[in-house]
């Protein structure tokens, strides 16, 4: 067994225009007790506890003190039946409240998770794999007077065997969420939703001539959703059945060949069940109607080393069937892709050209899709860029297409032995062909200098498009846009900047600073919010043998106008001193 860790104790002063201010002397600490028993591969274990821990010690990028544990253990390791089992607890966390983009916003709250595996592994038998995982936690978003919960919970228990040459498996899934997403940015009251997905899989594969394979698969998926206070009638229970089966061959060196099936009874089951992944909340939401999607695709490569080249054909038909609509498209894209040295530099470019038929407008489009990426070293300097366009391409609905473009661009230069410049640039712009209000894009500048014991960095980055309300923040729309409610769309637009400083002046001695600000507009259900914050951290840490003679300051200003009240302003000043022991 080894236990190690540093204890500290210092003076701090906290101010708030909320809870007033306090001082005091504080004790805090970390360990790191581990060891095995009788073999590591019988057991071993690993116990790390913290206490007071936060930014102002350099331990934690967190306003507040935090305590808690993680501890993990491994048991049977070289036997047939491996197992292991994890568990962290953190009370009095920071933590992030997202929007695209952009700065992330501040919570602060508690959570917990525990984990289990355990196996069955025994030779020429079915090899069985059982999990468990829980975890949840509770928060709070400093300047809004909303709370938000999440609990997950989940167990699989899967199998896999081969016999005759088959490869078989087969397993069952349960993933269930309780949350609770804060409304303050959309002007409601906070959403709750008790939802559950079960799943039962089944695959088959086996090798095939021309060094081919081929697998079939199908799956049975029970969605249920319990919307709390809401009416019983917007509560959800559907199934879906999936069924795929693909193809591979390849017959020659350089060429390959192969196709898919792809068929569900519920596609609308399956947006539905794409948005609890991403963690959305909506009692609007209807429950699914009889819908279908069925699609094949071939696609074939031929490799030209010597030319450089890449030859990509890929065809798809598909239908579908929703909301009371039956739609049918047929796809055919040609891609050629080249990547070779070219003025000293390396280059690598992708063309392709996309046809598609739609047979609700009797109408055929045109799609192209293009990327290039160059980087190229002149003396001191490295430069690279990227580019990428496509309009026109299918999205996961057949009635719709997708066009957009995003690039990429980075320089830099080595300044001497030990120092360095950089600058990176990007951005990106998506939205549905002939689809007002359905762009999303992004764009970002940093760069950072280095200059022997001081190093500076700047940056920042705007972002506006729609997104929806989830327990974690605004996450982009994951299927197209027409596919959700209304009411569960937020609009959001913002720009954030950051600046840092950094310096190791003297042996032992280090400091760093940064200050990032945030500005941002959400719209939802006709409600507006303005919402804002700024942080800035600074931390002295000064070595001297085993002892860290520490100071540090940290102060956040966030709000949100459409919660009503005054923006929250806190503070927090330390200066302490720590150690670190080995204590066997």
């Amino acid at each position: 067994m080894n236990l190690s860790g540093t204890v500290s104790a210092g003076y701090t002063d906290d101010s708030s225009n909320i809870g007033g201010s306090d001082h005091s002397i504080i004790g805090a600490g970390i360990g790191d007790f581990s060891g095995f028993y009788h073999d590591p591969n019988f057991l071993t274990f690993d116990i790390q506890p913290f206490y007071n821990q936060s930014r102002l010690n350099s331990a934690y990028q967190s306003l507040t003190a935090a305590s808690g544990v993680s501890a993990s253990a491994k048991i049977f390791g070289g036997s047939p039946f491996p197992g292991s089992i994890s568990y962290s607890t953190a009370f009095n966390s920071s933590g992030n409240f997202g929007i695209p983009g952009i700065a992330n916003y501040t919570t602060h709250g508690d959570n917990d998770m525990l984990g289990i595996n355990w196996g069955v592994h025994y030779k020429n038998l079915p090899m069985l794999n059982l999990s468990f995982g829980d975890a949840s936690s509770s928060y709070s978003v400093y300047g809004a007077n909303s709370l938000g919960t999440l609990h997950t919970n989940t167990f699989s228990a899967t199998s896999a065997y081969r016999v005759a040459g088959f490869s078989l498996n087969g397993g069952y899934q349960y993933a269930g969420n309780k949350i609770e997403t804060p409304g303050f940015l959309s002007g409601e009251p906070s959403e709750q939703s008790n939802s559950g997905v079960s799943s039962y899989t089944f695959s088959v594969g086996h090798n095939l001539p021309w060094r081919g394979s081929f697998s079939a698969g199908a799956s049975r998926s029970h969605i249920s959703t319990d919307f709390g206070e809401s009416s019983s009638s917007d509560d959800i229970d559907t199934t879906i059945d999936t069924v795929t089966a693909g193809i591979f061959f390849a017959p020659q060196a350089h060429l390959n060949l192969g196709g898919n099936a792809y068929y569900t009874d519920n596609l609308e089951g399956a947006l539905y069940n794409t948005l609890l992944t991403a963690g959305a909340v909506s009692s609007e939401t209807e429950e699914p109607e009889t819908s279908r999607d069925f699609s094949l695709t071939g696609n074939a490569n031929y490799e030209m080393p010597r030319e450089h080249l890449i030859l990509h054909a890929f065809l798809e038909h598909q239908q579908q069937s929703i909301l009371g609509v039956a739609f049918a498209s047929d796809s055919y894209n040609g891609t050629v892709t080249y990547s070779n040295r070219l003025l000293g530099g390396q280059f690598n470019g992708v063309l392709g050209l996309t046809r598609t038929s739609l047979n609700t407008s009797q109408q055929s489009l045109l799609g192209l899709n293009g990327s290039i990426n160059y980087t190229h070293q002149i003396e001191h300097w490295i430069v690279s860029g990227a580019l990428a366009y496509w309009q026109d391409s299918q999205t996961i609905l057949a009635a719709y297409t997708e066009s957009g473009f995003n690039y990429s661009g980075s320089v830099g230069r080595r300044l001497g032995r030990k120092s360095y410049w950089g600058a990176y640039g990007s951005g990106a712009r998506s939205l549905l062909t002939d689809q007002p209000g359905t762009a999303n894009s992004s764009r970002s500048f940093s760069s950072s200098l280095s200059v022997l014991r001081f190093s500076l960095n700047g940056s920042y980055s705007s972002s506006s498009g729609n997104a929806l309300l989830t327990s974690t923040g605004l996450v982009a729309t994951p299927i197209p846009v027409t596919a959700v409610p209304s009411s569960a769309v937020v609009l959001y637009n913002g720009n954030s900047c950051s600046f840092g400083l950094g310096s190791n002046p003297v042996r032992g001695l280090t400091f760093s600073a940064t200050y990032a600000k945030a500005l941002s507009a959400t719209t939802s259900n006709a409600l507006l919010s303005n919402n804002n914050t700024q942080n800035m951290f600074f931390v002295m840490t000064y070595q001297v043998r085993k002892l860290n003679i520490q100071a540090g300051y940290t102060r956040i200003d966030q709000g949100f106008s459409i919660a009503g009240n005054s923006p929250t302003n806190t503070g927090s000043f330390y200066v302490g001193i720590s150690r670190w022991f080995n204590f066997f």
